[in-house]
């Protein structure tokens, strides 16, 4: 199979509106919730993966990361349209073809530069991450710091799992913070705006007060800025420099 061309990114921007182009649909646009990665996350996992690979296949699996998590992110607001209406029904049934659209885009990006070996990890990993998502939610006994930790290992993943395959390990406590620290401050800006994340859902057994479920979310979020600190200060390269510099845009928790 020929290897499908990529174009040269240079920058995290440009990397972001390769992967809008990639995505464009009218429907998407108009109709389903954005979760689409962004820009920083996109170029997280690329800076980390070109460490090992040449840069068409970077870019492709990290294309393909980021249909993914769109992806797992769509199937999980599925259940938060679980009203019998026909507007809830029409935006439960676009919100699984938006997920179906997402994973024949991943494969499509793969399959484009013959990397057979992350097909088959993708879809490994995948099938794990949809067996642990529903061991978290069965597990209605489990404190809520152990249901937080699964949810944590489970966001990133994919990510840890490639960088297992390409042995790049290193930054894995990195990116397993970084994504964490990343999920939990959407959280709580759909908490501001009085909406129920997928992350609370998940987490939530019915025997926690809202009072006292904002206040685990906000140390959550508090002890994950603190780590991600610490590990962004282990690594003294780009990828290093590159989170350090969105703390620093971000001005903290």
């Amino acid at each position: 199979m020929k290897k499908k061309a990529m174009p040269d990114i240079q920058s995290a921007a440009e990397l972001k509106q390769y992967y809008e182009r990639l995505v464009r649909h009218d429907y998407l646009e108009d109709y389903i919730d954005d979760t689409r990665p962004d820009e920083h996350e996109l170029w997280l996992v690329y800076s980390i993966l070109k460490k090992r690979e040449p840069s068409y296949r970077a870019i492709a699996i990290t294309l393909a990361w980021g249909y993914v998590h769109a992806g797992l992110a769509i199937h999980e607001l599925v259940s938060l349209h679980n009203k019998n209406d026909d507007v809830s029904k029409k935006r439960r049934q676009l919100n699984v073809l938006a997920g179906d659209f997402y994973s024949a885009l991943y494969y499509q990006s793969l399959a484009g530069v013959n990397a057979v070996d992350m097909i088959e990890l993708f879809g490994s990993t995948l099938q794990e991450i949809y067996e642990q998502k529903m061991a978290t939610y069965m597990d209605k006994e489990a404190p809520f710091q152990e249901r937080l930790q699964q949810s944590k290992a489970i966001e990133s993943l994919l990510v840890t799992s490639i960088t297992k395959k390409l042995n790049i390990t290193d930054y894995d406590d990195l990116i397993k913070t970084f994504f964490f620290y990343k999920r939990l401050s959407k959280d709580e800006q759909e908490a501001s705006e009085e909406k129920i994340s997928p992350l609370r859902m998940s987490l939530r057994n019915g025997q926690i007060s809202n009072a006292s479920e904002e206040d685990m979310f906000r140390e959550a979020k508090q002890v994950e800025w603190h780590l991600i600190q610490e590990k962004a200060a282990e690594h003294h390269d780009e990828v290093g420099e590159l989170v350090r510099s969105l703390l620093e845009r971000d001005g903290g928790i």
